[in-house]
């Protein structure tokens, strides 16, 4: 018998996540939570995930298709919009654009993978 067969394994407890897996979804989930807390009620869709890198950094560039009824509070948070802070957790909003089209808004956005959290 060896030291390894004297060794009991080790049970691991299954971790579950509840974030979701696309940057995309948790992207469009934090910015309707920011934007009820502000008094909208929105409706986000991933048009579309892009991997993005540069020389220094690496993220994904994401497009979201905005759907609103139309209001002051809305108008708003639009227009401050592209100056918030979206705490994302290990991604940083690097950039994030509001562009007006004739069914709702597309909302550009440029997440970066945080380094030194992982």
């Amino acid at each position: 018998m060896n030291a390894f067969a004297r060794i009991a394994p080790v049970r691991r407890a299954r971790f579950v996540s509840h974030r979701p897996a696309d940057r995309g979804d948790r992207l469009a989930r934090a910015l309707t939570a920011d934007a009820s807390r502000a008094g909208c009620m929105i409706r986000l869709t991933v048009e579309a995930v892009e991997p993005w890198s540069s020389a220094t950094f690496s993220g994904s560039l994401i497009t979201l298709t905005l759907t609103a009824p139309s209001g002051p509070a809305l108008a708003a948070w639009l227009s401050e919009l592209p100056d918030r802070d979206i705490p994302l957790g290990r991604d940083i909003v690097a950039d994030l654009s509001v562009v007006p089209q004739a069914d709702g808004w597309r909302v550009q956005a440029l997440l970066c993978l945080d380094a030194a959290q992982g």
